[in-house]
């Protein structure tokens, strides 16, 4: 073999060896890092567990977790969980915490559910005010009011509104949230409490005594509050309003009556922005009366051109005293007053139009 040759598989040979130390060095400090992570052991839920049912070792998997990722209050020893059910619904895979669980032997514990500063208000509903048994805990609704005629009330015809908007529903009849599995089998409520502040919740109360009450589901991604006018008898005979498919999926598009807005719209600015003619203001003087063009927008007097006919003097009513036929009446001023004279004199008349009245 050639000496070069076997230069070649000397180096090749060295490379080869530190690589292979390399990597074995790089594997021992990763098992070293890897062996060095703590862990404890905690109980994780292997399947949906409901509101308010019992837990056991069967619903349960010790698992082991690194210490600096294991949630604060998270249970460890199968005797925390002996007689305990949770407070709300348990996801599949999620670890069992204290502050999810009730006390021992509690069954439910739904008012320390209600948010601080907010109100639970019950109402007792049927299969029409409640959306056919649609509606379910955590749903929002508009609250819709109906009262009849009634002199007592001070109600002068039967009228309808809503008078709330986007309010959560906390529970149907006892239960407070949904179940985890999600199914699909629905029963009629009987009682629906909704989650309130204190001031809708007067309104509610007052609302309750003097009318029906209905509730009317919404998107639960719709927050915006859309304009509620009462609606009367009289309303639902006037021409009914007509709904379009691309409303109802959600698409925008622009309708006949937007386009007419529109077109309205445009029209008024454009009324707005032609120029407004001259008015005209008869002048009484001493002689007789005069009439002299004013622009409508400055107040100023419009000066006659050549082509269009000056300010006219017209000769003052005559009376039984007059001058001789002879004498030649101060009246007898030429008919076209000149334009110095005239804005002379209007410099003097006591309106300023230039100043905003």
């Amino acid at each position: 073999m050639r000496p070069k040759s076997l230069l070649l598989l000397a180096l090749a040979l060295g490379c080869g060896l530190v690589a292979s130390i390399g990597i074995s060095q790089v594997m021992d400090r990763n098992g070293h890092t890897q062996a060095k992570i703590e862990t404890v052991p905690i109980y994780v839920a292997i399947h949906n567990i409901n509101l308010g049912d019992p837990i056991d070792a069967k619903m349960l998997s010790l698992q082991e977790w690194p210490k600096d990722k294991v949630p604060k209050g998270a249970i460890s020893t199968l005797e925390e969980l002996q007689g305990r059910r949770p407070r709300a619904a348990i996801i599949e895979g999620e670890p069992i915490l204290e502050g999810k669980l009730l006390d021992k032997g509690q069954i439910a514990d739904p008012i320390r559910s209600i948010t601080k500063g907010m109100r639970l208000y019950t109402i007792k509903v049927d299969a029409e005010k409640s959306a056919a048994g649609l509606l379910g805990p955590g749903d929002r609704v508009d609250v819709q009011l109906f009262v009849r005629k009634d002199q007592r009330t001070g109600v002068e015809t039967a009228k309808s509104k809503v008078i709330l908007q986007n309010v959560r529903v906390f529970a149907v009849d006892q239960l407070v949230q949904r179940a985890a599995e999600g199914g699909e089998e629905r029963s009629v409520a009987k009682t629906i409490s909704l989650l309130l502040k204190p001031e809708q919740a007067s309104k509610l109360s007052l609302a309750a005594q003097i009318g029906e009450i209905s509730l009317i589901p919404r998107n639960p991604d719709d927050e915006e509050a859309a304009a509620t006018p009462e609606t009367t008898v009289d309303d639902l005979l006037t021409s009914g309003d007509i709904n379009s498919r691309a409303k109802e999926q959600g698409e925008p598009k622009h309708s006949a009556d937007d386009h007419s807005a529109t077109n309205g719209l445009l029209s008024a600015v454009r009324a707005a922005a032609a120029p407004k003619p001259p008015f005209r203001m008869e002048i009484v003087e001493a002689q007789g009366v005069r009439e002299v063009l004013f622009d409508a927008e400055t107040g100023r007097p419009v000066h006659p051109t050549n082509d269009a006919p000056g300010p006219t003097l017209q000769p003052a009513p005559s009376t039984p005293a007059g001058p001789s036929p002879t004498t030649t009446p101060a009246s007898a001023a030429p008919a076209t007053a000149p334009a110095p004279a005239a804005e002379k004199m209007l410099e003097d008349f006591p309106v300023e139009f230039n100043k905003p009245h």
